[in-house]
């Protein structure tokens, strides 16, 4: 449980510092297993990456509800198929040919992908409308479950955080409440656009360890303040070289990126 009201400065942050943004930025088609190969290639071993749930309460690795944008010609959404008809879609292809039959994939599968090639995950908690405290529980129950041998009790603080484990984030309250009632020992993270007038208590509630907000809202007395509340501040998704410099500078502790092209992991 993160320290409010005059801490000491916050812990180092523990994980990888530069994330691939859905596993493989603008270098292979996000949330996908070819993706997450894509960023390996380029170095990465640290990604962030969405869980969504299925008709039949399957986590699978999706950004967008509705379908049109990675999964073309299709009206549907992801609550509406099950787990089996989306793993049979085509996510790739909207990307590039060469694409063509990358396929969107359970949880499970994606974890154990990166448990394998030693990638570290922060998972977003994706929730379709109205489903966001089962998506919470079940993402949260299917985490701990893949990662039972090494989930430690008081591992969702900031002292005990175990560096295997994923890191748990959703823009959605309830789906990280959900999380923490499922899984507590897994650290988690509120997700934010701009900076919230009640992010304090909104942090301090949830339990959570880092505070995820858009980086062009973040600002040098957010970033203090944020971390002598004992939050790290991780931000999305800076895009150039300098401007990750810049933003390290100023006190953020890390980030994820599209441009694994162009932004080195050991930037």
């Amino acid at each position: 449980m993160p320290i409010f009201e005059n801490s000491p400065e916050s812990l180092p942050w523990p994980f990888p510092r530069i994330l691939a943004h859905r596993g493989g930025g603008t270098v292979g088609p996000e949330n996908t297993l070819e993706g997450y190969r894509a960023g390996l290639l380029h170095g990465y071993r640290a990604i962030e990456t969405d869980a969504m749930l299925t008709r039949d309460r399957i986590p699978m690795i999706m950004h967008d509800e509705k379908f049109g944008r990675v999964i073309r010609n299709d009206p549907r959404s992801v609550p509406e198929v099950s787990a089996q008809e989306l793993a049979s879609l085509d996510a790739g292809s909207w990307l590039s040919p060469f694409w063509y039959g990358a396929a969107p994939m359970r949880l499970a599968t994606a974890i154990r992908w990166c448990r394998r090639n030693a990638v570290w995950m922060n998972i977003e908690i994706k929730p379709a409308r109205g489903h966001a405290e089962e998506t919470g529980r079940i993402v949260a129950e299917t985490t701990a479950g893949e990662f039972e041998d090494l989930i430690r009790s008081g591992g969702d603080s900031r002292e005990g955080i175990v560096r295997e484990v994923p890191l748990l984030s959703s823009y959605s309250r309830d789906a990280l409440a959900a999380a923490r009632e499922a899984a507590p020992d897994i650290p988690r993270a509120l997700l934010v656009d701009d900076i919230p007038g009640d992010w304090r208590e909104a942090v301090m509630e949830l339990e959570c360890v880092s505070i995820h907000p858009d980086y062009r809202f973040v600002t040098p007395e957010f970033i203090r303040k944020a971390h002598a509340a004992g939050l790290w501040v991780f931000v999305y998704t800076p895009n150039a070289p300098d401007l990750v410099r810049a933003l390290f500078a100023m006190g953020v502790d890390a980030l994820c990126t599209d441009r694994l092209d162009l932004i080195s992991p050991g930037l």
